[in-house]
Order: C-alpha cells, then structure tokens, then sequence
C-alpha cells in the first residue's frame, strides 16, 4: 500500500505505525454500548448510541471508518453488526485482529490496510458507516466521497470529531497558551504532525456531498478538563452535564461547542 501513500498520509501512517507498537492494550470496556448507563451529554457515547438505535437485524454491515486498534469495532460488532474496519496502519489493523479474537468477535469483523480518501469496498455495501476522530487525519472531500458511494441508499454515516470555534481559537493559538500547551507533532499527546480541527469549510464540503447532516454539538465548558484535575476520567464528567444543559436551554450556544457529531444520510 506504500507505494501510493502521499506525503501526509506516509506521515499518519509512520505515526500509528510507531504509536501502536507503544500503546497495544487490548482490554476493552463495553460499557457505552451495554445498556446500563448512558450519557447523551458525552459526544463518544453519543455515537455508540445512535449506533446501537439503528442496529434492527443481523447482517447489517457497518464500515468503522479509520477503526485505529479496533476498540469501536469490536463494540460495534458485540451490538450485532457484521463489521468492516480499516486503517492506514498495519500494526492497528494486526491489533483489531488480536482484539476481535480476544472477545470472541473475529466471526463477525474484517480488517484491512487502506486509506480514507480511496476505499477498496464495493458501492453500496455499508448499511451504517461510523468514524471517531479520523476526519481531521484525512483528506476530507475524497474521503467523503467515499463514504457517500460505499453507503447504501438510506445508509448513515456518523463522525465525532474535534471542530474550530473561531472566538477559541484566537485564545488558544496565542503565543502565552501555546508556550503552556503546545502544538504539533507529539507522541506522548497523541497529535500527529498534520491533524487540525474541522473547519467551516470543512463542514461545507461534507454538506456538497451530505446534504441531509446534522450537526450536534458539545465542549463548551468541558473544554477545562484539560486544566483542571480529573479523579476518574471513566466517571460520568459534570462539565459535560452542564454543557448539555446549556445547549438544551440556549441552543445558539451550541455555536461555542469545541466537539461535533455529524449525521450524515444518504
């Protein structure tokens, strides 16, 4: 697969090639998607829940798009799904493999080395394409494209994912924030050297191809998590209750939420 990477792309994948070698956990908690508890205030869960409302029968076919070392797949696939994953990383793709045997789950997923902006699956083949955190490592209007021709018609896609709040932004690339929390490529932060936040004209792009998405929001005040000092960051966050909240309460301070969930239908 090398031999058409781009230089962003060979970038990414050296990236997660050296980063899962370091960080090959494989224990996974299936609590977002169990039914116990749900938190429709957290942007993640939120994700595995419309997941979840949508599975209706076996052999629904779900594309983990950009599925990292499988955690969302094997969740996805313990829902009932049959599914799909891919990653630009061979090293993620060998643990999703490990991690669906683990569980018990290598029945019901398939893994491949590929890339978002050219997918090898055939057109109209996923009932349900899901993504967390990848569109702000890819190029996003091919990879789009991409999701909207391997849906099915009626099919859905969602993507979490980090997004520009321009009153923020200015704040946050100010030379005092950035000597404190600095940018860039990091290892030990989990940032690679070409990742950025979605932009409008990102959204735009994906509304050209979508033109049925949503867009929830979330991230206004517990964008302070990062400064403040978390007990158990497994334990429900208030910050993001109060968000929630607010948003509920005053809809147009949506507009401040520094995470976005996109439903996208075809």
């Amino acid at each position: 697969m090398d031999s058409g990477l781009t230089d962003r792309q060979r970038r990414e994948q050296e990236f997660y090639e050296e980063y899962s070698a370091a960080h090959a956990e494989l224990t996974t908690s299936f609590d977002p998607i169990e039914g116990r508890e749900r938190r429709p205030w957290n942007s993640y869960w939120f994700v595995y829940q419309r997941v979840r409302e949508l599975y209706n029968h076996n052999g629904q076919r779900l594309l983990d798009f950009g599925c990292g070392s499988g955690v969302a797949s094997v969740r996805y696939a313990r829902i009932g799904y049959e599914v799909h994953g891919f990653d630009i990383s061979e090293n993620n793709v060998t643990l999703c493999r490990e991690r669906a045997r683990k569980y018990e789950l290598d029945g019901r997923t398939r893994f491949k080395t590929q890339t978002a902006e050219r997918l090898e699956y055939p057109d109209a083949y996923f009932d349900i394409a899901a993504g967390i955190d990848i569109l702000h490592h890819v190029d996003i209007p091919p990879a789009i494209r991409e999701v909207h021709r391997v849906l099915k018609p009626g099919g859905v896609a969602l993507f979490r994912e980090w997004i520009e709040v321009p009153v923020f932004e200015t704040v946050r690339n100010s030379a005092l924030v950035r000597r404190f929390f600095p940018k860039g490529l990091s290892m030990e932060d989990h940032r690679t050297a070409d990742e950025r936040k979605l932009t409008a004209a990102d959204v735009a792009a994906i509304k050209s191809v979508f033109a049925d998405c949503e867009l929830h929001r979330f991230c206004i005040f517990s964008r302070l998590r990062r400064v403040l000092p978390i007990r158990d960051p497994g334990k429900p966050s208030r910050l993001e209750m109060i968000d929630r909240a607010l948003i509920r309460l005053c809809p147009a301070t949506a507009r401040f939420g520094g995470e976005v969930v996109l439903v996208l239908k075809k």
